[in-house]
């Protein structure tokens, strides 16, 4: 008796070996199927009989996918080079090698419903693959071939991913090899929504991400942590100053703190550089230099002080954004600082990869430390620990390819991990044998990138861009935090307020992640603007419109109003029209919130009768805050020149009137 899904089967082999296309359909969004590899084996293909694959196909539409299946995918050569390898992960994209087909070396998974995953598994044997055995990495994958609800299926393939295998005897020396691990603020970790970032640092993707760069073997670690990102954790793990507007619950607290005992022992066994707070713009900073100086001085106070208050030491580094870099850029940066410069492949467009992970670069400020992040073109499928091992093993592999055919090939196989990746909880395993000689059969042997940079990197002599399209922080926009920084300077000294908080406030506002959106940013720092003046607003100066002194020295009192809810500390300065009257400058003097207080103002008129003054406060910082106050001084030794004048005539009128009488007595006589 012959059941339907055989027929079924047989059918779709016959259609697949023959390439006949059954009706296409057009993908929308509420057909969507996606796949990815979490096991492969074996990692190198001179130790294996069979070809092994299991993974994961979800259904990430709306509609119910139907007869879905997994087949294996693999060319019959490798290739020896990147630029080779590259090509087929691009041409991968809708053909990674021939689609083995024959019954029983695919995986049947029937039906998809919206949001259902099921895993499959592929084993086939490396005889039926039709290898010609020669060295090289082999692309290998799983294509997904299904029904959708319309009842249409087609020959190519509607989800895929891909792996590497690479082929490869016994090498003469192990590829340096290493994990780098950045620790920064993702889309996923808004500041704005702590429950969320609580969830995924006690027992989410974060807290996953942690414990897979812990599984790292220290030799081959490197961590690059953004102190924002501690500073985000450390303030939910605070339970004595919780944050107003979340009830976060004592397991999310407790998991968050856990975390970080976990990251501060990480770091103390791991080559560690420290970016700036929150990833400063420096593309920004390049293109609008008037404010850089003050505020990536912000930048730096807040990346101290953090580094500080939580307890984490590390080597400072800079880590301009992918397509960011400019020479310009670049020589800005070394001219701060000779730190380590992270930078993408494009940003040195003429890198080859046999000169290594890192690179000197000669700017107009120095030879700057260049650490290339050359990772290979994404392929299809997303990446796992098994997937990212693959990958780690096939660049070494290159390195040895490279090595064969020139002996002063520096290759070697540093890798970066993306921030964002989700490693699952068993990524220890794969990533223990990918980066020790012992796992990877004497292919590489741990490093870290701070070693590669102390082994005489070469120095690149090609390009770098001179400008770049991307969008960065506009220079007004800089002008407004400049403009912020300056007055919230002054209100820390007026209120005595903590100046670590403001810095990192400020270093925050002159992040990358404001690229995205220039207007909320630009609402942020008017915003900041406005509160601090609405403050200094509600301290004034009384005084009269006019002020009599008895003398040309002496002391008038003036009150100073202190609107606000918050202590305050000021002083006076007071200033006359006239240079030549001199004004003391009053100490300050502390006022409680709603109180007010008279200080006495010592001034010398000199020569001077009156003059016009204005009054303004002073933070203890020295400079000038709120509005100030104009009235008049004057002496009152105008009035007893009018009344020696008034007396002096009256003496004249009586000496000429007696002049008057006693001459006519006279000449009576």
């Amino acid at each position: 008796m012959v059941t339907l899904k055989p027929i079924w089967t047989a059918i779709v082999v016959v259609v697949s070996l023959l390439g006949i296309a059954s009706p296409s359909y057009a993908a929308d969004d509420t057909a969507t199927l996606t796949a990815r590899i979490d096991q492969v084996s074996p990692s190198n293909l001179v130790s294996g009989k069979q070809i092994r694959l299991g993974g994961v196909v979800r259904n990430t539409g709306s509609t119910t996918w139907t007869a879905v299946q997994a087949y294996l995918v693999m060319p019959r050569s490798g290739f020896t080079s990147r630029s080779e390898l590259e090509d087929a992960i691009e041409e991968g994209r809708s053909y990674t090698g021939e689609r083995i087909v024959e019954v029983g070396n695919f995986a049947e998974l029937g039906a998809l419903t919206p949001g259902q995953s099921k895993r499959f598994k592929i084993s086939v044997p490396i005889s039926k693959l039709g290898l010609t055995g020669t060295e090289g990495i082999y692309p290998v994958g799983v294509q997904i071939l299904a029904t959708d609800h319309h009842g249409n299926r087609s020959n190519d393939a509607v989800a895929r991913a891909t792996t590497f295998i690479p082929l490869i005897s016994e090498p003469k020396s192990p590829t340096p090899a290493g994990l780098v691990w950045p620790f920064t603020l993702t889309t996923e970790l808004d500041p704005e929504a702590l429950d969320t970032v609580a969830d995924s640092a006690a027992a989410g993707r974060l807290r996953r991400y942690l414990d897979a760069a812990i599984s790292t073997v220290p030799a081959g670690r490197t961590i690059v942590v953004d102190p924002a990102l501690i500073e985000l954790l450390s303030q939910i793990a605070d339970v004595e100053h919780p944050v107003a507007g979340f009830d976060l619950t004592n397991q999310q607290t407790q998991g968050v703190a856990n975390w970080l005992t976990d990251f501060r022992e990480l770091t103390t066994s791991s080559t560690t550089w420290v970016v700036g707070y929150d990833r400063p713009d420096e593309l920004a900073f390049s293109r609008h230099q008037q404010h850089t100086e003050v505020l990536l001085d912000r930048v730096k106070a807040a990346t101290t002080n953090t580094l500080t208050e939580q307890a984490i030491a590390g080597t400072a580094a800079s880590w301009p954004t992918i397509t960011g870099v400019t020479s310009q850029v670049l020589a800005d940066i070394r001219s701060r600082a000779n730190t380590p410069i992270v930078v993408s492949r494009r940003a040195v467009p003429d890198w080859v990869a046999d000169t290594g992970s890192v690179a000197t670069l000669k700017t107009p400020s120095g030879v700057a430390q260049l650490v290339i992040n050359g990772a290979l073109a994404d392929a299809p499928g997303d990446e796992t620990p098994a997937t990212l091992r693959q990958r780690i093993l096939s660049d070494a592999a290159l390195a040895v390819f490279a090595k064969q055919s020139d002996r002063q090939s520096r290759g070697d196989a540093l890798t970066f991990v993306d921030p964002t990746w989700d490693p699952g909880p068993d990524a220890g395993p794969n990533l223990a044998l990918a980066l020790t000689s012992s796992g990877s059969g004497g292919l590489t042997e741990p490093t870290t990138a701070a070693k590669l940079l102390q082994g005489s990197p070469a120095q690149y002599t090609g390009s770098v861009p001179n400008n770049v399209l991307t969008r960065s922080l506009s220079a007004s926009y800089l002008s407004s935090v400049a403009d912020w920084s300056e007055l919230a300077a002054n209100s820390d000294s007026v209120f005595s307020s903590n100046s670590a908080d403001t810095d990192r406030q400020i270093a925050a506002a002159v992040s990358v992640r404001w690229r995205t959106d220039t207007k909320a940013a630009a609402a942020l720092a008017k915003g900041q603007i406005d509160q601090i003046q609405a403050s200094f607003a509600k301290i004034k100066i009384e005084s009269p419109s006019a002020i009599t002194l008895s003398s040309n020295r002496g002391g008038f009192p003036l009150t100073v109003v202190n609107g606000t809810s918050r202590e305050i500390t000021v002083g006076l300065r007071v200033t006359a029209e006239n240079d030549s009257i001199k004004i003391a400058d009053t100490s300050p003097v502390s006022i409680a919130a709603g109180d007010r207080h008279t200080i006495t103002v010592e001034a010398d008129l000199g020569k001077q009768n009156s003059s016009t003054v204005s009054a303004k406060l002073v933070a203890p910082n020295g400079e000038l805050v709120g509005e100030e106050a104009v009235f008049n001084v004057r002496s009152s030794k105008v009035s007893l020149i009018v009344w020696l004048a008034m007396g002096i005539a009256a003496l004249a009128v009586a000496a000429t009137l007696a002049r008057r009488f006693f001459g006519g007595r006279r000449r009576r006589e």
